[in-house]
């Protein structure tokens, strides 16, 4: 094996072993969403009650940093901390990334989901492909332009601000997406080597969404 080839493998290698961690935390969320959905209407009124008081929690504490909202926070970490990889933990005093991420990424939901019965949560759809289809359910011409202010935010304020404008109109017209995709999708647009990326494949998704041609049955 040459140099050049030994230094493509160890990259594949690195590149694939990271994708394997960003999967592991994004079905950590996707499975608190799923539970606390799940005990919202499970028919225990223990356990609905429970789960509508964590959603309110949650949702009052959207926009706010973990350390901002104690109460919230916990209801983060009871929610997420069976199955967050060790990781994602973090070791001092202030939230790691990935928590920070997750503790967004659930209030987010909280938002998203409030009082409507039908789960918001759909695989694979990120907030690209999500304000398209709310683009062509309202045939608003204002969506284009939230989402534009969304992807040339540069700060974690701004972005928080601007995917809160967001949830609340997804979830006024009931449009799903996948908050374990979102989470990690946090993560990367706070690091000035990754944003990029996700803006770019937000990009993608709203065109492709918004353009998609729909089958004749």
């Amino acid at each position: 094996m040459t140099t050049t080839e030994a230094m493509s493998t160890s990259s594949t290698q690195k590149e694939s072993s990271a994708d394997s961690h960003r999967d592991d935390f994004a079905f950590a969320i996707r499975k608190a969403i799923g539970r606390l959905y799940s005990d919202r209407y499970s028919g225990n009124r223990s356990r609905e009650a429970k789960a509508q008081a964590t959603f309110a929690r949650l949702r009052q504490a959207a926009g706010r940093k973990p350390q901002d909202d104690p109460l919230a926070w916990m209801e983060v970490l009871d929610l997420v901390s069976s199955d967050l990889p060790e990781w994602c933990v973090g070791k001092g005093d202030a939230p790691s990334p990935y928590e920070e991420a997750a503790f967004d990424a659930l209030t987010l939901y909280a938002l998203h989901q409030r009082s409507l019965r039908p789960y918001m949560y759909q695989k694979q759809t990120s907030v690209g492909a999500a304000a398209a289809q709310l683009a062509k359910k309202t045939d608003s011409a204002s969506i284009k332009p939230r989402f534009d202010v969304l992807m040339v935010a540069r700060s974690p304020q701004a972005i928080d601000h601007h995917l809160r404008s967001l949830f609340g109109l997804f979830n006024s017209h009931e449009i799903p997406l996948d908050h374990g995709q979102l989470a990690t999708d946090l993560v990367k647009l706070r690091s000035p080597k990754s944003r990029d990326q996700v803006r770019l494949r937000w990009g993608r998704d709203f065109a492709r969404t918004l353009y998609a041609k729909t089958s004749d049955k």
